[in-house]
């Protein structure tokens, strides 16, 4: 699936992984309105999450900033 942001492609990961925005937040210790505003575009992850986040849905950091395929 081609995603255009670094939200779309958190929800992207995260659905492919079969689990939910409160998961998510729980896993990184986060609010889930924290992860809904990455989703949603209305905030970016830090770098620190980011890491985080290539780690726990086994991606790259290319893919996950700049969408190329993983």
């Amino acid at each position: 699936m081609q995603t255009k942001t670094v939200g779309q492609r958190i929800k992207y990961l995260r659905k492919q992984s079969g689990i939910t925005q409160k998961k998510l937040a729980e896993t990184l210790y986060v609010s889930e309105s924290t992860v809904s505003g990455w989703e949603r575009d209305r905030a970016e992850p830090s770098i620190f999450f980011i890491v985080k986040l290539t780690t726990l849905f086994q991606t790259s950091l290319n893919y996950l900033i700049i969408g190329n395929e993983k």
